[in-house]
């Protein structure tokens, strides 16, 4: 099992910041899925 997280929300100083975390994950959680 793997765990992918991203502090996006903590750290994040505006939204735009938020989703450039989240956009990672995602590509993370996909590149560790195929």
């Amino acid at each position: 099992n793997k765990v992918v997280t991203t502090p996006a929300y903590m750290l994040a100083e505006n939204i735009a910041q938020a989703a450039t975390g989240i956009e990672k994950l995602v590509a993370r959680v996909l590149a560790l899925s195929a």
